[in-house]
């Protein structure tokens, strides 16, 4: 990947996209499409066509349980028991199932599709699958590799919402075979479901994915590991160990069968990416032993500021209040009650820090620096020990 040029490529084409109107989004080019596997990510697929005023048809494929949760909640409005009853009556396919699910189902798929039939896939990988797609032989449908980067490991039915994908980077990973026609219909029905549609290649993909998202994983999983053999010398360990660990460990709570096939797709990307960290890591602790490291806080900070910049309108040191609160049932109830009869937004609250009995630490994040400096207000006005994150 040579630098810059990814980069700019995926910002240009972000912002050559024009804001769409309602109506507009409503007339999409699919009359109908087929979810395979309406967990959390297909069923706010159907919900968010759904709340747009879609009016063709959604076909789900799932277990029965889950098929008849999806139909209660609108989601879709057919549930069929194989691929065959689902893929040759759809415009678009959308395989929502797992990375090593979606490698088993895809060539079937393709094979059962409509001639030109448009089948994307919702996996956290594409290399692996994008090929596969490209070397399935007799192939009617057209594939384009897609990741929404929205959503939790909470992965059923249960947690879908028709906003899932608002807002949130859509990354489109094109064929060799794809053709420009396809790839512009499923850019269009990304921004339908409230996404910002992202065209990188699918080595490019999991490369950026492997420092992202993948590497953290492996760093949390580590980091956690190594703490928790301290902690049978220490047992205190677990008592003092507050917000800075317990935030760097949180990805470390997510279970293996959800990570496995993402591991395995792209074990070459996160092996080279921590190989890299432990340069870098090496670095740092030459600089430690040297009695200076300077260098590293300045690249660190440099890097943070770059982020800031770059997702100004999602995070803002100035939107960011600190609440010191006293453990007390209903707290967070309190404090949302209190910015809600002024119609401040909250994007974010979470707990930094706990001790035990005492209270905590939270983190609450509003949508502009106004909202801050009002919240700010009426909280103090209210009792509570509160600041702006410096």
């Amino acid at each position: 990947m040579e630098s810059g040029k990814p980069g700019n490529d995926i910002l240009s084409d972000a912002q050559a996209l024009v804001e769409p109107q309602p109506e507009e989004l409503s007339q999409g080019e699919f009359e109908s499409i087929a979810i395979i596997g309406v967990g959390m990510v297909g069923g706010s697929v159907g919900l968010a066509l759904r709340e747009l005023g879609f009016r063709g048809r959604i076909i789900g494929l799932d277990q029965r349980r889950v098929l008849d949760e999806a139909l209660a909640i609108g989601a879709i409005d057919q549930a069929v028991g194989d691929l065959a009853e689902a893929v040759p009556r759809a415009d678009l396919v959308v395989l929502a199932t797992p990375v090593l699910e979606t490698k088993k189902l895809l060539s079937t798929v393709l094979k059962t599709a409509r001639p030109g039939t448009v089948v994307t896939d919702t996996a956290g990988t594409k290399a692996e699958i994008c090929a596969l797609a490209a070397e399935t032989k007799d192939a009617r449908g057209v594939f384009i590799g897609g990741h929404p980067l929205t959503g939790t490991s909470r992965r059923s039915i249960a947690n879908a919402r028709a906003e899932l994908f608002s807002g949130a980077h859509y990354i489109l990973s094109p064929t060799e075979k794809t053709g420009d026609e396809p790839l512009e219909s499923l850019k269009w029905w990304v921004r339908q479901l409230g996404g910002i549609p992202l065209v990188l290649k699918p080595a490019e993909h999991d490369r950026l994915m492997a420092a992202i998202q993948h590497l953290p994983l492996m760093l949390a999983l580590a980091l956690a590991d190594g703490t928790g053999d301290l902690a049978h010398a220490f047992p205190l360990l677990c008592k003092l160990a507050q917000g800075d660990v317990r935030e760097m460990t949180q990805l470390s709570d997510a279970s293996y069968e959800t990570w496995e096939g993402i591991l395995q797709t792209n074990r070459d990307e996160i092996l080279k990416a921590s190989v890299q960290f432990r340069k870098t890591l090496k670095n740092c602790e030459a600089q430690l032993k040297k009695g200076d490291m300077t260098a590293s806080f300045q690249a660190a900070h440099a890097f943070r500021r770059q982020l800031l910049r770059t997702h100004a309108g999602l995070w803002d040191a100035r939107c960011e209040l600190v609440i010191t609160a006293p453990d007390r049932p209903g707290i967070f109830a309190r404090i949302t009650s209190i910015l809600s009869e002024r119609e401040i937004s909250i994007r974010d609250l979470r707990v930094i820090y706990l001790q035990e009995a005492a209270g905590g630490t939270l983190s609450l994040l509003v949508a502009s620096p106004a909202e801050a400096t009002l919240a700010l207000d009426l909280l103090k006005n209210e009792g509570f020990d509160v600041h702006l994150r410096e």
